[in-house]
């Protein structure tokens, strides 16, 4: 064609299509990102939760009823920081 306009009348579709499939994958990689962080907060939560627990239990062991410190040996180094 002479006119110069050869190949080009299906050119916006194209671009569109491409714009959609970008859109689609920055959408889908954000998903996932997003799943990840939640996914990386409930572990962290969860150990967070365990640490706890295991403190409360040599917490428990080392007192006794009446409040008064046992003579239960434990291990140096088990503080645990409670803040996250």
């Amino acid at each position: 064609m002479a006119d110069g306009l050869s190949g080009i009348g299906s050119m916006p579709f194209n671009v569109a299509s491409h714009i959609h499939e970008q859109t689609r994958a920055r959408e889908a990689i954000e998903t996932h990102l997003a799943e990840q962080r939640v996914e990386k907060a409930h572990r962290a939560n969860h150990k967070h939760l365990e640490d706890l627990a295991k403190q409360t239990l040599d917490l428990q062991q080392s007192y006794d009823r009446f409040g008064r410190k046992t003579t239960a040996d434990r291990p140096q180094g088990t503080k645990i920081n409670i803040e996250v």
